[in-house]
């Protein structure tokens, strides 16, 4: 082989190393971009989810009270339905 042959094989895949240190570099800095995407996504996510979970607590408490109101109901309207049997049996 010529030198002049080997010194252009050295350049040529000299060059190709380059670029593919490049693209591996760019790949990865897409990578990157990606990520900070996607995590910015789940920490809206993650927010959102919190909100929902809040409200559901709220509802939660909301609905307990209520069955302790219609408990309390359920109990008043018992007495006086026995009251009203009393009074009944009275006549």
């Amino acid at each position: 082989m010529s030198t002049a042959l080997i010194i252009v094989i050295v350049i040529v895949v000299a060059v190709l190393l380059v670029l593919a240190l490049r693209a591996a570099r760019k790949r990865r800095a897409q990578r990157e971009l990606e990520r900070q995407r996607l995590s910015e996504r789940a920490g809206g996510h993650r927010n959102e989810a919190d909100v929902h979970a809040s409200k559901a607590q709220e509802h939660e408490e909301a609905a307990r009270e209520a069955a302790e109101r219609a408990e309390r109901e359920r109990k008043i309207a018992q007495r006086h339905g026995e009251k009203a049997d009393d009074l009944e049996q009275k006549l």
